[in-house]
Parts: C-alpha cells; sequence; structure tokens
C-alpha cells in the first residue's frame, strides 16, 4: 500500500485542482508556494504517478489525478466528520465551514452572519471564497464548498441540492449627475424603464469573454432587450468606476451597488422587482450533514435580508427555490441622487 505520510499532501493537492494553480492554493492555504509544490511531488511520490498535468494553464489533474482526487476528498471529509463526532461530545464546534458567495453578498450580507456565528462559536473556522455565478452553482456540485449563497440565474439546482431563496433584489443604473439617461426631478418612483438602456453603451459584470454574467444576462433577457456590453469586470466597484469614468451606464443589482463607493454618482433602480435577481444559499444533500456547517447555514437562512431587498417569503425544506414568495415591489427608498 503506498505510504501518504501526511494529510497536508491531500489537502495541498486538492486545492491545487481546485484552484487551477500552485500559486492561487498557495494563496488560499496560507503556504509558500515552495511548500505546495514539495506537498504534490510527495505525494506523487508516494503513489508513484503523476497527479497534476504542469503543461497547461489553468493547471489540471491527469488520468491518474482524476482517478484519485475522489478518494483523497473522501478522506478528507472522513477526517472532518471524525472531528465533528468528537465534537457532538464535547459540545464545542471547532470544524471548517468553506462559503462560495458573490463579492457583493460577502461584503454586504455575510459580515453579521458570521459575527454572530463567531461569538457563539469562537473556534469554528469559516472560509470565503468569491465566485461568479457559473462557478458557484458548479462548485457545489463538485464540492469545493460547504454551502453556496449565489443568484438563481443559472441552471435550477439540481434535486441533490438543497436551496434556499433568501431575497430578491431589482437591478440598478449608475451614472453621474446629469447623465441624458436621467429624467428631469423628481426621479420616478418606480424606477428607469429598461428600452431607455438601448441608447447607451453598458457597463457591466462579466467574464473575460463572456457575453454578460448570467445575473445581468437574465436581466436584459427580462427586459427584451439585446444589448453587447460596451465595458465588463469581475468586481462591482470597476463597473461603478467605469461609469464615473463616461464610459457608460454602469448596470448592478442592488446589493453590489450599495457595497460599492456610488459618492458622487446617481444610482436609479431599472424595470422591476419581478426581474430582479433571486438570491439562494444552497447546500449539497448528498453530504452527509456536519455540526459545524448545520450551524452556519441556519445561521445564513434565520438572518435578515440586507437592506434593498425583498426578503423571501416563509421558507421549507425543499429544493430549486424554496419558499420563494411572489415578488413585489418595495418602498423606493433606493432611489438616490449624489
Amino acid at each position: 500500500m503506498p505510504r501518504v505520510e501526511q494529510t497536508d499532501w491531500l489537502e495541498t493537492f486538492v486545492a491545487v485542482i481546485d484552484h487551477g494553480s500552485f500559486s492561487d492554493a498557495a494563496r488560499a492555504l496560507h503556504r509558500a508556494q515552495s511548500r505546495v509544490s514539495t506537498h504534490v511531488a510527495s505525494l506523487e511520490r508516494a503513489l508513484g504517478g503523476t497527479l497534476v498535468d504542469r503543461s497547461h494553464r489553468p493547471i489540471g489533474p491527469t488520468e491518474l489525478g482524476v482517478a484519485f482526487l475522489p478518494h483523497a476528498r473522501a478522506v478528507l471529509e472522513a477526517l472532518e466528520r471524525g472531528a465533528e463526532a468528537v465534537e457532538q461530545h464535547t459540545g464545542t464546534l471547532r470544524g471548517r465551514v468553506v462559503i462560495g458567495c458573490h463579492p457583493s453578498v460577502s461584503a454586504g450580507f455575510l459580515p453579521m452572519v458570521l459575527a454572530a456565528v463567531h461569538a457563539e462559536h469562537p473556534l469554528l473556522r469559516i472560509e470565503l471564497t468569491e465566485h461568479t455565478t457559473p462557478d458557484l452553482v458548479s462548485g457545489i456540485g463538485a464540492g469545493r464548498f460547504h454551502i453556496a449563497i449565489h443568484s438563481l440565474a443559472a441552471d435550477p439546482p439540481s434535486d441533490d441540492l438543497q436551496s434556499v431563496h433568501l431575497w430578491t433584489e431589482r437591478f440598478v443604473a449608475i451614472v453621474p449627475p446629469g447623465h441624458p439617461i436621467l429624467p428631469p426631478d423628481p426621479l420616478p418612483r418606480e424606477g428607469l424603464d429598461p428600452q431607455t438602456l438601448l441608447s447607451h453603451p453598458l457597463v457591466a459584470v462579466a467574464q473575460p469573454g463572456a457575453a454578460a454574467d448570467p445575473d445581468t444576462g437574465s436581466a436584459l433577457q427580462a427586459w427584451g432587450l439585446e444589448i453587447p456590453l460596451a465595458w465588463q469586470s469581475e468586481q462591482p466597484q470597476s463597473v461603478v468606476n467605469l461609469a464615473r469614468a463616461g464610459l457608460g451606464v454602469g448596470v448592478l443589482n442592488a446589493l453590489a451597488a450599495s457595497v460599492s463607493d456610488t459618492s458622487g454618482m446617481v444610482v436609479v433602480p431599472v424595470g422591476s422587482l419581478a426581474e430582479g435577481r433571486q438570491v439562494a444559499a444552497t447546500r449539497d444533500r448528498r453530504i452527509v450533514s456536519s455540526p459545524s456547517v448545520d450551524v452556519v447555514y441556519q445561521a445564513i437562512l434565520d438572518a435578515p435580508a440586507p437592506p434593498g431587498v425583498r426578503p423571501a417569503g416563509p421558507r421549507s425544506d425543499s429544493t430549486r427555490g424554496v419558499g420563494a414568495a411572489p415578488a413585489s415591489e418595495p418602498t423606493p427608498d433606493d432611489l438616490r441622487r449624489p
């Protein structure tokens, strides 16, 4: 039997595959890149074969790596379960919970949630990793996160996943004062007609090479618009700054706009709440429940929704957009002049 001397080797190998590079894995694990390389090389020597294909970017597993990866994950998961079994006897949670989410969620919703959890379970380790919607949906199914908080704009969650609707939020336009898209004062309580976007270049969140992020793309489709993005970025603050520079109309979800520096800009809702972004918390039903994940997941479900969004209605415990209440218009206190 191959002798795998350290579980750190397994953790490092899994991180390298999940992050697609040795440097990103090193940052995620808070280890030197040389240590990460040493761990993977040691594991490969112990197994007698190459696990990581280093000839491409992003790097990925070899055929041997693909075969070994689920076993490495299973060993690490079994160790976590063992530690959690001890925790159940001692009453002290010391587990590790990884949450994948949008940058707006990690900035505008989770800090207060995690502060409350930390106050009650100070030894519980919670890690945040930020991604766009497609990576969050695929990541929860692949086991890279214990919990994902994401929009439901992509494909509906599979039956293997428990997805609970948290809130719905409108999209907003972000422009400098006096921009021609703005009607005369006062701003309309219902926000801007999406058709007004047709005459202006758009700036929104998107991955390189993508037409638009699924969230923005879903809104544009609901509005009946086919407008290519003039400028794009994966960071909401960059979208705001590009609009501030006069390069186009910034379009973001309301939470992303609220956690960005929009000083000196006009932020006004576009379209209706029914055409907005639905945000859900998702976990994998196939993975045996753990006390640590249960505590964090329940804290997310119990937490009040961020300001400026419409909380979901009564929630049930099933799949595919649980307990989503019919969308209704919020009070228009999100209409704002600089």
